[in-house]
């Protein structure tokens, strides 16, 4: 699950992006403006883009906030830590997760295993070994009986229980039983799922499962999901939710949509790129790392230079002054 929390401390308000300052990286971290003018020199051993005004960042071990301006407005304390979301940000203190609003006041106790950013009006949080929701308005544990539970998706979060997955809404009633190998979050009211070894979609409306032809789907997001076909071995596309070819099954690797764009790999040799829902490349096949876009910025990596890009593919690298 420490993994999941990784994949997720970015929760980037929808606001981030192109008219935001952005990280970029020269041996350490700092933040240039929409053209690469530098704005933050890079002082920080590590920066996550904005979030409600705030960014992460890490000097040395300590986790902490800053402004727009630099000024440290949370000051580097902290063991780990997520972006803000919701109002307030989880963190860390001598081993268990908590919560702080944005004057750095704890808005949740410090008694967590663990806690993910909230959505939807809840967290997913780890207490006594298990997991379940935190609910932001009555700050209300509910469930903690399952072995992993994923971020709220249009009212629905994802539950592990005996290494199957279901549903449950904000109340923690079962919506759908643990009984799918394989299930991804809702988006456009469908999730994908696997059945047994049939891969197919779930309603959000009738909460039916329908299979569609493919051996494997991954999830839905921005109204495509990838799959890879049965009889194009080893080639991946995209299909919508009715399970008809949206983009054709022309690459090796593809990944979830975000923000009309999604990284797909042509070959090892030519690296990754990213495409739009036509299926047109929208930046060069080159990236030896291609992470999903979240409110408008990726994060990329050419061999060993790490930086983010925006969704017309601009490098937000050093730039002279």
């Amino acid at each position: 699950m420490k993994t999941i929390f990784l994949a997720l401390i970015t929760a980037w308000c929808a606001a981030a992006g192109a008219q935001d300052l952005v990280p970029y990286h020269a041996q350490r971290w700092g933040f240039a403006a929409p053209g690469g003018k530098l704005v933050i020199p890079a002082r920080y051993d590590y920066a996550e883009p904005f979030s409600e005004g705030l960014a992460l960042i890490r000097v040395g071990t300590a986790y902490g906030f800053i402004d727009r301006s630099g000024k440290k407005v949370i000051a580097p304390k902290y063991q780990s830590a997520g972006s803000f979301s919701e109002g307030c940000a989880p963190v860390k203190s001598r081993g268990l997760w908590g919560c702080v609003d944005k004057a750095g006041k704890s808005v949740v106790p410090f008694e967590y295993e663990e806690l993910l950013p909230f959505k939807e009006g809840a967290a997913p949080a780890k207490k006594g070994g298990r997991w379940g929701l935190l609910l932001k308005d009555t700050r209300e544990f509910r469930g903690g009986i399952y072995e992993e539970i994923y971020p709220v998706s249009e009212g629905l979060a994802r539950v592990k229980v005996n290494g199957k997955y279901g549903y449950i809404d904000l109340s923690g009633r079962e919506v759908l039983p643990p009984v799918y190998p394989e299930a991804f979050p809702f988006s456009g009211g469908f999730a994908t799922a696997r059945l047994g070894e049939k891969y197919g979609f779930i309603s959000r409306a009738t909460l039916g499962f329908k299979e569609k032809p493919y051996l494997e789907i991954g999830p839905y997001s921005d109204g495509l999901a990838h799959a890879q076909s049965l009889q194009e071995e080893g080639r991946c596309g995209y299909i919508d939710s009715e399970g008809k070819v949206a983009i054709p099954f022309t690459f090796t690797m593809c990944a979830a949509f975000d923000d009309g764009r999604a990284p797909v790999l042509k070959d090892m040799a030519a690296g990754w790129a990213y495409i739009d829902k036509s299926g047109k490349a929208v930046t060069p096949f080159k990236y030896t790392q291609a992470g999903g876009f979240r409110g408008g910025l990726a994060k990329v990596a050419v061999k060993d230079r790490t930086f983010y890009i925006d969704l017309n593919g601009f490098e937000y690298t050093p730039q002279k002054k």
